[in-house]
């Protein structure tokens, strides 16, 4: 089975998109939250990819404050990014750009904000043992990206109802209400998490998008049995996802379309040389 690449040619061809992640931690480390949501809202319009990227970014920036800013890894942010990008190119949404970025927590968790900002904790890496499991992960964060999850979530927000479906002219002269957006997206995101059916439907496209790009299918299945296993673990990741179990009952149902693949590989031993020693 060819691997699509993987990795050798694809840290050739994807040298220029190593950028995208410490275009991510520059606005870290150098971005203000109050004043880049002023400026991001003077020209809110109605919710396209503009203004996607002022509420993924502002919601990225508290990612990284909230989970421990950036890994400092260069083998790592490659790796990462360069499978990332694979993926996003068998995607449902190839047309924006994707940024990839490794949290500095021991705690396994993974974030996608709107916009095209996904994250992966430092702890997840450790969880993970081969790069099926690593696709389907990833694959699962670029989903919410691409079928727009958050953003579904906040139009349906009936605390933003006043607002339509996101037509902000009025925040250019009103901040406070691109706070307002932000503060309800980042409710979603950091304490009730979005709603299952969002989640299940990730699991599910992330399953396809590592099936396109050559996996075995069985990735993110498989590492779902590994988090369910930790359950009783005190984790964010349990209270902002349904329970391992009720998402591996979902899957399980949907997986006889990905039979053609499960003779696929799923590249163990390229993961641990990618990973041994830098985490």
């Amino acid at each position: 089975m060819k691997r699509y690449g993987l990795l050798i040619s694809l840290l050739v061809i994807c040298s220029g998109c190593i950028a995208a992640a410490p275009a991510v931690i520059e606005g870290y480390q150098a971005y203000s939250l109050g004043k880049g949501g002023v400026m991001a809202v003077e020209a809110m319009k109605p919710i396209e990819y503009k203004e996607e990227m002022a509420i993924g970014g502002a919601l990225a920036i508290q990612v990284f404050n909230r989970f421990g800013g950036p890994y400092q890894n260069k083998t790592l942010q490659t790796y990462v990014t360069t499978l990332g990008q694979a993926l996003v190119n068998v995607s449902d949404r190839p047309g924006i750009n994707y940024y990839f970025a490794i949290l500095n927590t021991e705690e396994p968790n993974a974030f996608a904000t709107p916009g095209g900002y996904v994250f992966l904790s430092r702890g997840l890496l450790k969880l993970l043992r081969n790069e099926a499991e690593l696709a389907a992960v990833l694959g699962h964060e670029i989903a919410h990206v691409s079928h727009r999850h958050a953003l579904r979530a906040l139009e349906r927000n009936k605390k933003l109802a006043g607002l339509g479906s996101l037509t902000i002219g009025a925040m250019g002269a009103d901040p406070e209400l691109f706070n307002k957006v932000i503060e309800e997206a980042a409710e979603n995101l950091f304490s009730h998490g979005l709603d299952k059916d969002f989640e299940y439907e990730a699991d599910e496209v992330g399953t396809d998008y590592a099936f396109r790009l050559g996996y075995h299918p069985e990735g993110l299945k498989n590492f779902l049995t590994v988090l369910n296993a930790r359950s009783g673990h005190e984790s964010i990741f349990w209270s902002t996802h349904p329970s391992p179990q009720d998402r591996l009952n979902n899957l399980s149902q949907k997986m006889n379309a990905f039979n053609s693949g499960l003779s696929y590989p799923v590249f163990a031993a390229e993961y641990t040389q990618q990973v041994q020693g830098q985490l």
